[in-house]
């Protein structure tokens, strides 16, 4: 009797080997590839495409974005053209062309995670996971998508703060990079961050995220509550 217990026992730990393949893989191993992808990382750039939507309708954005180590990025729009959302790990600067005007807030980046943005940044990324539980979206992974191949993470927020309270990345399973984020707020706003043409071998100066008030540009200090 015991012997067929144990049979059953062995028989029920390999039902998963047969249904999902032999890659044990647990999204904790994820998180640290992707922690040890980015520190290699010095700077990259890419094409970005960003939906929003909320009660009022959908938005779409498009453009080129720059990161670079320290919580460095730079997202420069061509949709709408003009607009600019850049930081140099210390200030983030919100560019809005249409109303000539640009917000300057002050990060501490040993606080920040609420910023989609930033989750793309060595710095953002380790921040995104402390403040959020994450876990596999389903249970074979990687998935096979149009797109690529992926580890898909769902992300829940650990401390309600006002921002994105659900979150979906997008993993490639060759690189460790984010290629796609997906955000839910309490609010119902939701916004879908997708990267594309991803060059790691770009060198971008520093003065490039740094923004240059000029002329008679409105600024509007600190008013970023959440993202």
């Amino acid at each position: 009797m015991r012997k067929n217990i144990q049979k059953v026992s062995i028989a029920l730990l390999l039902i998963p080997m047969f249904l999902y393949g032999f890659d044990f893989t647990h999204p904790s191993d994820v998180v640290k590839r992707m922690k040890d992808a980015f520190a290699k990382v010095d700077s990259y750039s890419a094409s970005f495409a960003i939906v929003s939507k909320d009660p009022k309708g959908t938005k779409t954005s498009k453009g080129m974005a720059y990161f670079k180590k320290h919580g460095k990025i730079h997202f420069a729009f061509s949709q709408p053209g003009g607009d600019k959302i850049i930081s140099n790990g210390k200030k983030m600067w919100v560019y809005i062309q249409s109303l000539n005007a640009v917000g300057v807030q002050n990060l501490d980046y040993q606080k920040d995670g609420k910023s989609i943005y930033s989750a793309t940044s060595y710095t953002g990324l380790i921040n995104i996971f402390n403040r959020y539980h994450y876990r596999f979206d389903t249970p074979r992974q990687p998935v096979d998508t149009e797109k690529g191949r992926y580890y898909i993470l769902a992300l829940k927020e650990k401390v309600a703060s006002g921002g994105f309270t659900d979150m979906k990345v997008y993993v490639d399973a060759g690189t460790y990079l984010i290629h796609r984020i997906e955000a839910q707020s309490a609010g119902g706003r939701s916004l879908v961050l997708e990267l594309s043409n991803i060059n790691l071998s770009t060198d971008i100066p520093d003065n490039h995220f740094i923004f240059r008030v000029e002329g008679n540009i409105k600024v509007v200090e600190n008013p970023l509550t959440n993202f």
